[in-house]
């Protein structure tokens, strides 16, 4: 079992690790191609669009899937779309870029929701620990947003494609060492919690909305920084500072959430993801951005470890894969392109002030489905 968990870990540091060339360079790599700001805000979410359509899918696939068939639906996907990635570097049209971009969204957003299935099965079983496994995950973000800022700074940024495809390569390697069908789908069956279709519709909402809310962040942060003055590796620091908040929580307290009321997680959570995005509008003092970025470790990593869990525990039996690709679906796909298009949209007409408190605003928004969520855990047991 050892070897396998070594598999998972190579996987969320891999596929990571290509998140954190993406998020904070991707714009930066389309302006440096003289893409206005407005269609950077439609190109990032296109590279999300994926994510409503392939988590699903491949979720209930999943579900479904043939012996071996996990593990060659992550690999298949994830080298296709490292080749996917490597043409982006081929002169095209814009409409024909767009068109990559989306197919490059589909074939990447397939595989996370499947790691993220198996390894909270494994969490729930107590032979490892979600929030640890994914941690790795958070390493491999660290690691390439720092190096990115240096390795990247101007001209450089247009190398972003190969390594973007060279970290997809190492995840697939990884995904080849998972664990096996018949393990992974003993571990899926967990009988502690029944099946709650009103609370898993509520927290689908309430993952869409807290995403919805990040997509200024996600989009246009970098920008932003870039804005009022500061430096590629600076942003890169920044990008770094908020993913190590985030990699000491799930370190530390991943297990301490599994055990949590979820009411309680999810509306600290998003009246912190408000103050974030507010104070984020407001600061300009390297110190003050640094300190709200902490509070990634909230508004990131505890929702989503919070969410996950409870995804799989009211989840029907048999189709908690499902389950969590229509999270994923909701949540980095809905949430997250229409949160990058319309703040490139708000952001063109009113400016980066007025996007930062519409997203708080978003963030508030959801408080109302997770008010009905337990505030006890006994009662779910």
């Amino acid at each position: 079992m050892q070897s396998r968990l070594i598999s998972i870990r190579g996987y969320y540091a891999a596929y990571f690790a290509a998140m954190g060339l993406i998020v904070p360079f991707f714009p930066l790599w389309l302006q440096q191609r003289g893409i206005d700001v407005a269609m950077i805000g439609v190109m990032s979410g296109l590279l999300v669009a994926g994510k409503i359509v392939a988590p699903p899918l491949a979720g209930w696939l999943a579900d479904r899937r043939p012996p071996g068939g996990l593990r060659m639906m992550v690999v298949a996907a994830l080298l296709l779309a490292a080749l996917v990635a490597a043409g982006w570097l081929v002169a095209m049209p814009l409409w024909l870029l767009a068109a990559a971009i989306l197919l490059f969204g589909l074939l990447w957003a397939a595989t996370l929701p499947l790691a993220d299935q198996l390894s909270i099965a494994v969490s729930e079983a107590q032979q490892g620990s979600y929030g640890r496994l994914r941690a790795f995950g958070s390493m491999g973000f660290v690691l390439t947003s720092f190096g990115g800022g240096l390795l990247l700074a101007g001209e450089r940024v247009a190398a972003l494609p190969w390594m973007i495809a060279l970290t997809l390569l190492l995840a697939a390697w990884a995904g080849v060492g998972f664990p096996s069908d018949s393990h992974h789908q003993t571990l899926a069956r967990n009988p502690r919690h029944r099946p709650h279709r009103g609370l898993l519709r509520n927290l689908i909402v309430a993952g869409l909305l807290m995403q919805l809310s990040h997509g200024v962040y996600y989009g246009f942060f970098s920008i932003h920084l870039g804005a009022i003055g500061y430096a590629s590796w600076q942003i890169g620091l920044f990008w770094v500072v908020g993913v190590l908040a985030e990699v000491v929580l799930m370190w530390r307290w991943s297990d301490r959430l599994h055990a949590a009321a979820p009411r309680w997680v999810l509306s600290i959570c998003l009246l912190l993801a408000a103050v974030r995005w507010i104070g984020t509008a407001a600061v300009t003092a390297w110190w003050a951005i640094a300190l709200l970025q902490l509070l990634h470790a909230a508004t990131y990593a505890a929702f989503h470890i919070t969410a996950l869990v409870w995804v799989q525990r009211w989840a029907p039996m048999g189709r908690s894969a499902a389950a969590q690709g229509w999270f994923s679906s909701a949540s980095f796909g809905v949430g997250a392109s229409f949160g990058m298009v319309g703040g490139g949209w708000v952001i063109s007409e009113s400016g980066f002030t007025a996007a930062w408190w519409l997203s708080a605003a978003i963030a508030l928004s959801a408080l109302w489905f997770v008010r009905s969520m337990p505030s006890s855990v006994t009662a779910e047991r």
